[in-house]
């Protein structure tokens, strides 16, 4: 119910309804009369000054706030709606009518709104720049800024835990001096050591209200900054403390019950955040471990199928290397003869020729074969595949030749280039081509075949061989590393999982078809562009 009050022009109070006189607290109208007058409702003077001014202006008001004071001094929040009494014969003011309505459980109440709406802002923050970050301390100062852009507060440091040490170190802070800061007990505190030590070792909040009282041995220095209550929030993640949170105030008694609960769900919300930075970073860390292994992976089976290539590759520079003695030794005794004859001269020549064709064709294949052992980091451009193909069949040539292998190629005229790193495209070629070779042991058809359009995404390459097959129960595993199924010292089986390493890395796929006694086929696919490779790590 609201009062309503008549008062003259001085603000005398001539009558009040008996809801006025409840509102202010007085048993009776003589009572209030008796010791205030209009004038002596109001706390601040000069909320009156502008209630005059408005009335004078606009000759009534509506919902104009003020705060009043009761008996006992007691101070509430009111509504006031103020009409002017004019006499109408001489038009002059005779006194006020005024409608006063008690807000002050409203105002609390919109407050309290108000508050929760920053805090929610605030918890909406935090998650978004958890979303958005994981970087730790890119991701704090994110979150600390937010916190003092909304909070009621003036300064928030934020430590973790270093669980070896049982030390907590400052990682984030806003709102202190640089002198403050440099502080060592500031810097680092022992678990346990202070209040602040005290919230992560009891994983509990703990409150200073007012900090001049507190008897904790390090508040002198944020007395000396202007502080004055400060609240420690443990930082949780799975319910074990991971930090501390010291939010700090220039207003003693700063923070309530109410208060503390939600620093400590913004506590929960940092200590989430952290954990998952921290995962990210684990997670990197994997990933880079993962990419070193694969990388040594690939540089062993390089080893391996050097030390194949060797071998065959001594038989295959033998014989142009003998033809070449040969023909030295056949010069040599024509020069130490004397006689150069037509005939003989040309013979010479032809035997020159000979010996060039023959120490090109050795240095081609010590050309092929260095390209194929240069180590490099990965390095990704437009190659042609068709290349690569020539390149690996090249240098495995010899020995499907001695193997009584017949190579045949259909690779489409033209072929769309693919984006990847060629060194990494030939091993797997070379790998391929290596086991199907060793899957013919008497001798056979390998077909490569490539194909694609460049309005398609994917480059298809496959090599299939006419040799033993795989059963099928060994499908499922021959991309696995160590599982090979050849005969004892004759494998590691590194050279398909490392196949599939590559393939991986490189955003393709890689499968496989086989018949025991009819032979093997593996299908590539490569993404022809740079865009397709979306989870490529260059």
């Amino acid at each position: 119910r609201d009062a309503i009050l008549l008062t003259d022009a001085e603000g005398n109070i001539l009558e009040i309804n008996q809801a006025g006189v409840q509102i202010f607290g007085y048993t009776n109208r003589e009572e209030l009369r008796a010791k205030k007058t209009a004038i002596e409702l109001f706390q601040d003077r000069e909320a009156l000054r502008r209630l005059r001014r408005e009335i004078i202006q606009e000759g009534f008001v509506t919902e104009f706030e003020a705060k009043l004071t009761g008996k006992g001094d007691r101070v509430f929040d009111a509504a006031i709606t103020c009409n002017v009494m004019i006499l109408e014969v001489m038009g002059k003011v005779t006194g006020y009518v005024m409608i006063i309505r008690d807000v002050t459980q409203r105002n609390q109440y919109q407050k309290k709104i108000e508050q929760q709406n920053k805090q929610l802002a605030i918890l909406n923050a935090i998650s978004m720049t958890v979303n958005s970050s994981l970087d730790l301390r890119e991701l704090l100062k994110s979150i600390l800024d937010k916190m003092l852009e909304i909070l009621e507060s003036d300064s928030i440091r934020v430590y973790l835990l270093e669980k070896e040490k049982r030390t907590l170190d400052l990682v984030a802070h806003k709102g202190l001096s640089d002198a403050f800061i440099g502080i060592r007990h500031i810097q680092s505190r022992r678990v346990g050591d202070g209040m602040l030590g005290r919230a992560v070792e009891r994983a509990e909040p703990r409150v200073v209200n007012n900090l001049q009282r507190s008897g904790d041995k390090y508040v002198d220095v944020l007395v000396r900054e202007g502080l004055k209550s400060t609240a420690y929030i443990p930082l949780l993640s799975r319910g074990e403390p991971i930090g501390v949170m010291a939010v700090s105030s220039i207003t003693p008694f700063r923070y309530s019950s109410d208060y503390v609960a939600f620093l400590s769900a913004v506590g929960s919300q940092i200590g989430i955040a952290v954990h998952n930075a921290h995962l990210y970073e684990n997670l990197k860390k994997a990933y880079k471990d993962l990419k070193d292994t694969q990388d040594q992976l690939i540089r062993t089976e390089k080893l391996a199928s050097l030390g194949k290539l060797a071998a065959t590759i001594a038989h295959e520079i033998n014989n142009p290397l003998a033809a070449v003695l040969n023909y030295i030794r056949l010069m040599i005794k024509l020069v130490a003869r004397e006689r150069f004859t037509a005939g003989k001269l040309n013979d010479i020549s032809r035997y020159l020729a000979t010996m060039e064709s023959e120490t090109a064709r050795c240095g081609e294949i010590v050309k092929n074969l260095l390209a194929f052992s240069r180590q490099s980091r990965m390095t990704m451009a437009n190659h042609n595949v068709g290349e690569i193909i020539d390149k690996t069949v090249a240098l495995i040539s010899h020995e499907l030749e001695l193997k009584q292998i017949r190579v045949v190629k259909n690779l489409q005229d033209n072929l769309p280039p693919v984006f990847c790193d060629f060194r990494q495209i030939q091993q797997v070629m070379l790998n391929l081509l290596s086991n199907s070779s060793e899957a013919m042991t008497k001798g056979g058809t390998l077909t490569i075949s490539a194909n694609g359009r460049e309005d398609e995404k994917f480059l298809e390459i496959c090599v299939s061989d006419t040799g033993c097959g795989i059963p099928e129960n060994l499908l499922d595993n021959i991309f696995e590393p160590f599982f090979t199924t050849k005969e004892e010292g004759k494998g590691v089986g590194l050279g398909l999982s490392v196949v599939y390493g590559i393939i991986a890395r490189h955003n393709g796929s890689i499968e496989v078809k086989s018949e025991p006694g009819k032979g093997t086929s593996f299908r590539v696919l490569l993404p022809f562009r740079q865009e397709d490779l979306e989870n490529l790590d260059a």
